[in-house]
């Protein structure tokens, strides 16, 4: 039987512990209401089914042009794109969940989860298919998956350095990120959402000062703070444990037949600052270059490859970028003329 002194070392353990979550929940409600008055929406929020998603379209025309960004990039990342594509056809970028200003979704966030939220969103938008969908990185697979799982709903594609599914097999082992043995994906992503609920990934985040608004910082400022929002982190965390997954429903998605499709690929890797990481990156960007995204260009008849040879993975060139969606859409019009 414990002695008086033990218990009241246990009682007091225990509601400190209380009022650290407490206070840590506390922390962390306030943290969002400051981020909602910090961060005004840009776009609007449109409900798929019991939680919401931020979209934001410009411009008139058909088809519209769907912009889908990589990694844990908020939509806003297209604007100066989707602003001169606007001047030529509807074009609308979008916040997956737990990006940006739409709310989180429901685990796990596997492409083919992505598409369907795309799909849901697009159609309650009021955004008609068929759509030209221009994917980045990762969104490059999630747009492949889109068209796998709605094919009469895509017109054309650009894919912008696009992640491809054997990546796992060919890249070197310091590209790739950390991923996780399948039973242990939701027991972590439980402890990441507790994690965040109680103040502890907001609090681990750096931050710019707090009085900062967002229509005082520059636009990549507020997406880097966009970036850094808790929600934010878990979506991004929590879609990389799964990537496999998003592997596999890339390599399972049909190809595009004889839709137009344009493959724009970086001609130079990042600069590691490490003599023989740069000699492994080197050589595998031949690989990425001449057989993987070439690969890509092969998903269509009509697929064509672009190099961007002073390029790296993050920036492609807006007018190369802008250049091959009025490509497409050039082609698809005269597609639809024809028929």
């Amino acid at each position: 039987m414990l002695s008086w002194r033990p218990r009241i070392v246990l009682k007091t353990l225990a509601l400190v512990v209380a009022i650290m979550l407490v206070w840590g929940i506390v922390y962390e409600q306030l943290g969002r209401r400051r981020d909602r008055s910090r961060f005004p929406q840009i776009g609007t929020s449109v409900d798929i089914g019991g939680r919401t998603l931020n979209i934001f379209c410009s411009g008139t025309g058909e088809p519209a042009v769907i912009f889908e960004s990589g990694g844990d990039g908020p939509g806003l990342e297209w604007e100066s794109v989707q602003t001169e594509v606007a001047k030529f056809t509807q074009a609308c970028w979008y916040d997956r969940a737990g990006i940006g200003w739409s709310d989180p979704g429901p685990f796990p966030r596997t492409s083919a989860a992505i598409a369907s939220d795309v799909h849901e969103l697009l159609r309650r938008a009021g955004v008609s298919p068929p759509y030209v969908l221009v994917g980045a990185s990762f969104g490059g697979m999630n747009s492949r998956v889109y068209a796998g799982l709605y094919p009469n709903e895509v017109a054309g594609m650009v894919l912008v350095d696009s992640a491809h599914e054997d990546e796992p097999l060919r890249a070197p082992k310091f590209y790739l990120g950390h991923t996780m043995a399948r039973p242990l994906r939701h027991p972590f992503y439980f402890v990441l959402q507790t994690a965040a609920f109680v103040g502890l990934v907001r609090l681990a985040q750096a931050s710019p000062p707090q009085s900062e608004r967002g229509s005082q910082m520059s636009r990549a400022e507020l997406i880097a703070a966009l970036r850094r929002q808790p929600k934010s982190v878990v979506n991004n965390v929590s879609t990389g444990i799964v990537l496999p997954e998003s592997y596999a429903e890339a390599r399972s998605a049909a190809g595009l037949g004889n839709r137009p499709l344009i493959v724009l690929t970086a001609g130079s890797p990042f600069d590691f600052r490490d003599p023989e990481l740069n000699k492994q990156a080197a050589a595998y960007q031949q690989i990425w270059i001449h057989e993987m995204q070439a690969k890509l260009a092969q998903l269509s008849t009509r697929g064509r490859q672009i190099v961007a040879q002073n390029s790296n993975h993050s920036n492609i060139p807006q007018d190369v970028v802008i250049s091959a969606i009025r490509g497409v859409l050039t082609e698809v019009r005269s597609d639809q003329t024809t028929h």
